[in-house]
């Protein structure tokens, strides 16, 4: 009588031998090097500050010197050095999977301020109704079912030309005044945005590394609790995105009214500018094309590429790219998260109330996690089994 074989149990991917684990090793060491650098400048160059006004500040850094953020920040570079070599030659024990977990608090917490939201916020409201133009032009002409929508494009470049929003003028001064802008502001909220990428990288890092000490598959996670399975998470996930859809409506609503002869949130003896307006203008859209792509996480057009674009179109859409944008807002939201509410009490102190409801005109904590949940149920219905490890249930589309 022979015994039938156990059943081999499933290969995990372990400690740092995965390439996504080494991969953010790397980055963490490229990070810590590049601020040791700049820290170095601020010592040696106290000038190179590229620090705003205490009243443009909400945040942790705020409240530091130049001198002691330089010093700060080159204590994190060496401990961060420290962590990615002892993380390679002792793949990842306990201790050092809650290092890196202090390390990513410690400068998730440096980066709580405005800056990083308010740099991802008015680059999509520049370059993103622009291209979103370009592109969709250039490939509805291509596809004959899509070509009707043509029409109400030429509608709106002829509304805004009329009402001056898109004239060539209009247009230089807004390039001008937002140039300038930009360069005056963009180091610090640079380095905000920088200090929240050193926090990602660590956490994920101490993330995965503990994955692999609990004896689960270090690339995806299982084996899983039930609501990380396809069906639940598409039910969640559901609720999620409709929340994250709702997020930005107010404001980009609030923004829209800069078209009319009532400007919310300007003062009522202010004229408005074109140039201001076509600003406003923006920022709406962008809001309103971020709830948009956000719905696109429970729509078919969220798994396959839309037949307007060029290139891409029919083809799926890799479950990283929506992961990657949608996470990287949500990060953004969440950060900032901290400052608005700090703000919207000082206002309200103040007296100031009209201020204080920008917290809920702009909800980002709410919509920070609901959008973070929504991401994260997309990617747990849609990843598939594990190529690592084998576990894992078939992807589930939205139309099964």
């Amino acid at each position: 009588m022979t015994l039938d074989p156990a059943p081999a149990a499933p290969a995990h991917a372990d400690g740092h031998s995965t390439p996504t684990v080494r991969r953010l090793l790397a980055a963490g060491v490229g990070w810590s090097v590049l601020h040791a650098l700049v820290a170095l400048r601020w010592l040696l160059d106290p000038g190179s500050w590229p620090g705003l006004d205490a009243d443009e500040r909400y945040g942790v850094l705020s409240l530091l010197d130049r001198t002691s953020t330089a010093w700060t920040l080159l204590a994190l570079a060496g401990s961060g050095l420290v962590l990615a070599l002892l993380t390679r030659q002792r793949n990842g024990s306990p201790l050092l999977v809650a290092a890196m977990a202090v390390q990513a608090a410690v400068l998730g917490g440096l980066a709580t301020d405005l800056g990083s939201l308010v740099l991802l916020g008015y680059l999509a409201a520049i370059v993103g109704p622009a291209t979103f133009l370009v592109v969709f032009t250039v490939g509805a002409a291509r596809d004959r079912r899509t070509r009707p929508w043509l029409i109400g494009v030429a509608v709106v470049l002829a509304a805004g030309m009329a009402a001056g929003l898109l004239r060539p003028g209009t247009v230089t001064d807004l390039a001008g005044e937002l140039g300038s802008g930009f360069t005056e502001h963009a180091m610090p909220h640079l380095h905000l945005a920088l200090l929240l990428a050193g926090a990602t990288i660590w956490g994920t890092t101490a993330m995965l590394l503990r994955r692999s000490a609990t004896g689960r598959c270090a690339v995806c996670g299982r084996p899983g609790a039930a609501w990380t399975r396809p069906e639940a998470a598409r039910r969640w996930g559901t609720v999620a995105t409709w929340i994250a859809v709702a997020g930005p409506l107010p404001y980009a609503l609030l923004r829209m009214t800069w078209l009319t002869p009532w400007p919310v949130g300007m003062p009522t003896d202010v004229v408005l500018e074109p140039q201001m307006r076509l600003f406003g203008l923006g920022l709406g859209f962008a809001a309103l094309g971020g709830a948009v792509l956000t719905l696109g996480l429970i729509q078919p057009w969220g798994e396959v590429w839309p037949r307007w674009l060029p290139g891409l179109h029919d083809r799926p859409v890799p479950v990283r790219v929506p992961v990657l944008a949608g996470g990287l807002v949500a990060v953004a939201l969440l950060a900032a998260s901290p400052a608005f509410l700090a703000m919207a009490v000082e206002r309200l102190l103040a007296g100031d109330l009209g201020d204080a409801a920008l917290v809920l005109v702009f909800p980002t904590l709410p919509w920070g996690l609901a959008l973070a949940a929504a991401v994260t149920g997309y990617a747990f219905r849609r990843r598939g089994p594990c190529a690592t490890c084998g576990q894992g249930e078939s992807a589930l589309s939205v139309r099964d």
